[in-house]
């Protein structure tokens, strides 16, 4: 089940349309409209589907419809709160502090003594800051000195009750994105600075299949972030598979591997 009218990151989901029918299987094509109920009455609610789409759209699934598998969306797993406890020894943010946003400017002098105790250069003094929420209310950023106004509105949008990650700046030469299914990377691909269908290297590869093979998983399928940061390589994030973007990754690879995971879990039900 797969939401058309959507471009995921400029990730066009027709790619994965068309190589669903390429494997022969069916697909269910909605164009879905934020806040719109969907009817879900019209399909079999025990069939083996799997969806893609925005994270509202995703979420009525979840919510509305008794597919299996359904959605691989774990909101709870992709917390950072959550995942961290497991692999936060591959962090690149491991030295972090997690508070309420509505704190963040009460404590800025604080967390700038904390992160940067014997720094004395004022522009190196930049706190990142993300979200906790693995469905991302906000986008993660970096926000200067002289830049403190961007917190009070971020409070105003988000609540002051929303649990940020905070850290020092990282720079960041190259990102990739990673997807796992059933405990095994099947694909990945460059995504920034540029995106690229060239192979990520064997470093940032390796960590992948490291966090893929642990006993914790978040779900059966998802996909990881790495970044390379001075020479080494760190997990950046998890996310979920149903709700990201899967740029240059070999999407044969993608549909063959969550079609036989979604087939794996459909059976231990049916």
């Amino acid at each position: 089940m797969i939401q058309t009218n959507i471009s995921l990151d400029g990730f066009d989901t027709k790619a994965i349309v068309n190589e669903v029918i390429a494997q022969g299987m069916k697909v269910l094509s909605i164009e879905y409209h934020f806040g719109v109920p969907i009817n879900f009455g019209e399909y079999n609610q025990h069939d083996c589907i799997v969806c893609y789409g925005a994270i509202d759209f995703v979420r009525q699934v979840q919510r509305r419809a008794s597919f299996i598998p359904g959605a691989y969306c774990n909101f709870d797993n992709m917390k950072c709160s959550t995942y961290y406890a497991y692999f936060g020894e591959h962090l690149l943010n491991r030295n972090y502090i997690m508070l309420p946003v509505g704190d963040l400017l009460k404590r800025w002098e604080e967390l700038i003594r904390i992160f940067y105790p014997a720094s004395s250069i004022i522009g190196n003094k930049s706190l990142f800051i993300r979200p906790n929420n693995g469905a991302k209310p906000f986008a993660g950023y970096i926000i200067g000195p002289d830049e403190k106004n961007k917190i009070q509105t971020l409070v105003l949008a988000v609540g002051p009750e929303t649990l940020v990650v905070v850290a020092p700046r990282k720079s960041i030469k190259t990102e990739w994105r990673f997807v796992v299914c059933d405990g095994k990377v099947v694909t990945g691909c460059q995504y920034l600075p540029t995106e690229s269908s060239v192979l990520p290297p064997q470093s940032s590869f390796r960590l992948a299949e490291k966090i893929a093979s642990r006993e914790w998983q978040p779900d059966l399928c998802y996909t990881i972030d790495i970044a390379e940061s001075e020479g080494e390589m760190f997990l950046l994030e998890i996310n979920s598979f149903s709700c990201a973007a899967l740029y240059n990754c070999h999407i044969g690879s993608i549909v063959r591997s969550v079609s036989d995971a979604a087939a794996k879990e459909w059976k231990s039900y049916y």
